[in-house]
């Protein structure tokens, strides 16, 4: 069941080292500039096409074997998660974003790495963050005007958003607020009742 009050949810997954997995994308081998020019427009929240996401992913360490992935992490920077998660966001209106089919492999390029995967477009961008009422917030090392990031630590209530947050899609990047995604109450909710959002670094937002 959804809060009592209205919520609000801000994951830091963009800030969490070890949900980085070694895996080079196949877009990246063959057209590196356009893969790069991707993956930082998909962090920024805009919508891309399929064909901006890479159909194969393969492991990087010869030494070692890739275990079954997290249900959300970055796979060589594209974000990427599992079919149970997919199955739940696709229940929500993800605005102009997406899920896209994936296919993981080991180092041999050959063998499948256990698991279903999609990569995720977030595909919106909405300004509905407030710096001024965040103490969850800092301003990043020479960033451009109106720039903030999440801090190190972030507790409940230490982001500040804007009621119209409520409404529209259930999740989005805020331009403001770097490495941060917004998720509605409704899909954190059924992600939590699947019990999915152990990775996801979720704190509720102050809404005012």
């Amino acid at each position: 069941m959804s809060s009592t009050k209205p919520t609000v949810w801000v994951s830091r997954i963009m800030m969490d080292s070890t949900l980085i997995k070694p895996f080079a994308a196949d877009i990246v081998e063959t057209d590196k500039d356009n893969a790069i020019e991707a993956l930082r427009l998909n962090q920024l929240g805009f919508p891309l096409p399929s064909d901006r996401f890479p159909k194969e992913q393969y492991f990087t360490q010869r030494s070692k074997k890739a275990a079954k992935q997290p249900d959300i992490f970055s796979a060589g920077g594209f974000w990427c998660v599992s079919a149970a998660v997919a199955d739940v966001m696709r229940q929500f209106d993800l605005g102009e974003g997406g899920l896209y089919p994936t296919k993981l492999f080991q180092f041999d390029r050959e063998t499948p790495v256990e698991g279903t995967y999609f990569c995720l477009n977030f595909g919106v961008r909405q300004q509905h963050f407030i710096p001024d009422q965040s103490p969850g917030a800092t301003v990043p090392f020479k960033a451009p005007p109106n720039s903030w990031k999440p801090q190190f630590v972030v507790n409940d209530y230490d982001i500040a958003v804007r009621a119209e947050a409520l409404d529209g899609p259930d999740m989005w990047i805020d331009p403001y607020l770097w490495n941060a995604v917004f998720m509605s109450d409704p899909l954190v909710q059924a992600l939590k009742a699947a019990k999915l959002t152990r990775r996801f670094n979720l704190r509720k937002c102050l809404i005012v």
